[in-house]
């Protein structure tokens, strides 16, 4: 994958040009709403900051926030710009919607104060303002002739999600003068999502190719800093995304800008300015010079052999921007049943399934459970179950089909967040026939707590706590009404009855490095979810007993009752295991190991030294030289020898 992602990008070039456009390279661009285009940016529409609190007990920021409709939710994310900021500084934040709002605001290292006209969650309480909704100049006098003075003043349109790093700035201006278009990146960053997104394409389009045009108006200041951070995601939320994509990404903006793009898919790009492929950080590619208009776009990726615009965004001014496809793999459809031949055996088989229901909904998952003994009556057997997907099948053995399958796969429609529905395709073993049974079961709507391995939470679930690798824990509840909202008060870890809890998280702050409160995340089969890390290490390194449990603490923000939620979970030393040796038995041993083979060496020696063969140690002779009457086998004249003596002829 890697290979292709990066051959698309240095071989755009190579791709064959049309010279002759014809009629079809003009499209009329209209809104499309299957794809999802986000940014980040630190422009506001209006906006002011000044010195005046520096050196007095508090700062003092302004949001007034305007939205489209009543009920717009958005998320306040508030961190320090110094890790210093000493706990008795006090930071408080007035909120002015225009609308009702309901912000939720996640605070790390602070506890700041908020004063508003609607409803702020995630805090101990917040006060009712008494300011009038007005304009930003005459808000923040307002502000000002109440508390003395006002660090900041931010005025924004339709936030999803704001970032903001309180802390002041002693060479910021004396006075707070609300500015159109005030850059506040120093310490804002707001998450938008671009309101219309527009697209064309033409007949002679070929299916799978498209492309995507980001046109990004930065200014000055924004081209001389950071680059700008393009995500391109592939997403299916009921089933598989799809995978046979091509795609052509037009990035247009100033000439200096500099683009890094993050992508799991084989995309060809055209940039203005610099490109880097975030897979390839090494990698800096040469700039572009594309048209600035948006005909001449168009007619650009028309060249280049794509005649789908997908999507076409204009956004004013970012630092990221995140598009989001809607793709899913073409649904295999199930043929329709041939006409049953045997009327009264369907109707049996359905009423039979509807009589005892084999149907189970879980938190995340439908569970079907078809004892072959509830069949015995039925005028045929019974050889495949599947769900409407075919590739979902029940496995069976002696006496049951059983099949379980995530709640987002398999075609299962969700709906009020609380109801799953989809259908059993039994397969009939005479005729071959498919009879459909249309099902549905109700979502447990209770609290619940999760433990995962690894930080993307994939299901399933595990109970196995590793001692001293992080842990990933999911509080998440499903409720039938969307404005059902939940806060986690506390959560801890108790390993004995004997041993204190140890508590890991406070409302938004973990307690210690070893815990990390994750970012929200967007509800997920109907479920509100939060999520947090955390680390168990036992006291000393020293054991610990084999099971523990897991508890969370929460609040309906709705009425204010709590709730406890537990998880039994079983303890996994990953530590390696301790030597039993000290350093005085293994020196004791390496001396005794050398000490036994000089022993060894020295008898094989002695062995050898005595063993020698006859033909190079013999004994000396004690015979008298031989005589005349010897035998004659001795012949005149012959000498012997040894290694230590010598004879010659007389």
């Amino acid at each position: 994958m890697e290979a292709r992602l990066f051959l698309a990008a240095l071989l755009l070039s190579c791709t064959p040009i049309r010279t002759s456009p014809t009629s079809g390279d003009v499209c009329t661009l209209q809104q499309i709403t299957k794809d999802k285009v986000s940014y980040m940016t630190g422009k506001t529409a209006r906006g002011c900051v000044s010195r005046s609190t520096v050196g007095k007990l508090q700062e003092v920021h302004v949001l007034q926030v305007k939205v489209e409709t009543q009920m717009w939710p958005f998320q306040l994310n508030v961190s320090s710009a110094r890790r210093t900021t000493s706990p008795e500084r006090k930071v408080l934040f007035v909120i002015i919607c225009d609308k009702f709002c309901m912000v939720t605001v996640h605070s790390a290292d602070l506890h700041p104060t908020f004063v508003s006209n609607n409803m702020v969650y995630g805090v101990m309480g917040n006060v009712a303002t008494t300011f009038d909704q007005t304009s930003g100049e005459q808000l923040v006098q307002q502000v000002k002739d109440h508390y003395d003075n006002v660090t900041s003043f931010t005025e924004l349109e339709n936030p999803l999600h704001i970032r903001f790093r309180v802390g002041e700035d002693a060479s910021s201006p004396e006075n707070c003068i609300v500015q159109a278009g005030f850059n506040a990146w120093r310490y804002l960053q707001t998450e938008f999502l671009v309101p219309e997104v527009k697209g064309c394409t033409s007949p002679s389009a070929k299916k799978g190719k498209e492309a995507h045009i980001l046109r990004v108006q930065q200014g000055p200041a924004e081209t001389s800093s950071q680059p700008v951070e393009v995500k391109v995601t592939v997403v299916c939320p009921e089933a598989k995304p799809l995978q046979d994509l091509e795609i052509l990404l037009i990035l247009q903006s100033q000439p200096n800008v500099t683009w890094n793009i993050d992508t799991q898919r084989t995309v060809s790009i055209m940039a203005s300015g610099k490109y880097r492929i975030t897979r390839f950080p090494s990698e800096q590619l040469d700039e572009r010079v594309l048209p600035d208009s948006e005909q001449g776009l168009i007619g650009l990726a028309h060249q280049r052999g794509f005649d789908d615009i997908a999507s076409y965004t204009n956004i004013p001014s970012a630092t990221h921007v995140i598009l989001e496809l809607h793709r899913c793999e073409p649904e295999v459809k199930t043929p329709p049943p041939t006409p049953a031949q045997h009327p009264k055996t369907v109707n049996i088989v359905q009423t039979v399934f509807n009589l005892l229901p084999p149907w189970k909904c879980a938190d995340d998952s439908i569970e079907i459970v078809v004892p072959k003994m509830n069949l015995k009556d039925l005028n045929d057997y019974i050889t495949d179950i599947t769900l409407q997907d075919p590739r979902c099948r029940a496995e069976q053995n002696q006496t049951h089909f059983v099949l379980k399958r995530y709640l987002g796969d398999c075609h299962t429609k969700l709906e009020s967040r609380i109801l799953a529905r989809n259908k059993l395709i039994l397969t009939l073993a005479s005729s071959l026939e498919k009879v459909e049974v249309p099902f549905e079961c109700s979502l447990p709507q209770e609290l619940r707590l999760q433990l995962y391995r690894t930080q993307d939470f994939k299901w399933p679930s595990t109970t196995m706590l590793e001692v001293n690798k992080a842990a990933y824990v999911q509080v998440s509840f499903r409720a039938g009404i969307p404005l059902t909202f939940l806060e986690v008060k506390e959560c801890s870890l108790q390993i004995s009855a004997e041993e204190p809890q140890q508590l890991l998280i406070q409302p938004v702050a973990p307690l210690s490095q070893a815990e990390t409160v994750l970012e929200p995340t967007e509800a997920t089969l109907g479920r509100e979810l939060h999520r947090f890390s955390f680390i168990y290490s036992p006291a000393g390194g020293g054991p610990f007993p084999p099971c523990a449990t897991l508890s969370c603490r929460v609040a309906w923000r709705f009425n204010g009752s709590t709730s406890m939620e537990t998880l039994e979970v079983t303890l996994q030393d990953t530590r390696p295991p301790p030597s039993s040796l000290g350093i005085e038995a293994v020196v004791g041993i390496t001396f005794a190991a050398f000490l036994i083979g000089t022993l060894l060496t020295a008898a094989l020696w002695c062995i050898y030294s005595h063993t020698r063969p006859m033909a190079k140690l013999q004994p000396v002779s004690t015979n008298a030289p031989a005589s005349e009457s010897s035998s004659p086998n001795h012949s005149i004249g012959s000498t012997q020898s040894t290694p230590c003596s010598t004879s010659s002829m007389a």
